[in-house]
């Protein structure tokens, strides 16, 4: 499967949360941090939701007050992520097919970043959001999927490839292992 074609560092995320509000995003910030490319499905919504709820709205806001440009780059199609983003009015990249870094690239673009090193991603999945981040040189926060029992068959499979690099991550870095395993909840 995918997970065996990357180097097991391509699989490692810069930080793992349970959800996006648990987040210092003000540390993001002082660590030189200004652009946020968000997964939507499972990471900001759960599939079968289309709209923002008043939490991520005042998410958003807080954001922006802090600072921060961010969109959301999902791989799913284009009515449904024009839909939320419509609904709080800001950009996104559909279809983006991460874990290639077309998608990324064309966000980055459009929020006119300059320097890699000042984009954060945050999805729920190793093998789209964190692989394609780190290929792209970016760093991903992971966040644990919101609501497993409405992915999509293709987002299942995933499921098992990240089993997969779990495995092999756990004998590279008992640590890192440790941390995915503890946040994520495989």
């Amino acid at each position: 499967m995918l997970d065996s074609f990357f180097k097991v560092t391509k699989f490692i995320p810069y930080q793992c949360v349970h959800t996006v509000y648990e987040i210092d995003f003000d540390k993001l910030y002082s660590e030189g941090k200004r652009f946020i490319l968000f997964d939507l499905d499972n990471t900001l919504i759960p599939y079968d939701v289309s709209f923002a709820d008043d939490k991520i709205k005042y998410l958003f806001n807080k954001l922006t007050k802090i600072g921060f440009k961010f969109m959301v780059v999902s791989n799913n199609r284009s009515d449904r992520i024009k839909t939320f983003c419509n609904d709080v009015n800001i950009k996104c990249v559909t279809s983006a097919k991460k874990p290639f870094k077309k998608g990324f690239k064309k966000a980055m673009k459009m929020l006119g970043v300059n320097d890699k090193k000042e984009v954060i991603t945050i999805g729920d999945q190793l093998m789209t959001d964190v692989l394609g981040s780190n290929r792209t040189g970016l760093d991903c926060i992971l966040v644990h999927p919101i609501k497993k029992s409405s992915e999509k068959w293709y987002t299942k499979f995933n499921r098992i490839s990240e089993r997969n690099a779990l495995k092999r991550i756990k004998k590279y870095d008992i640590n890192a292992y440790k941390l995915l395993e503890e946040k994520h909840e495989y």
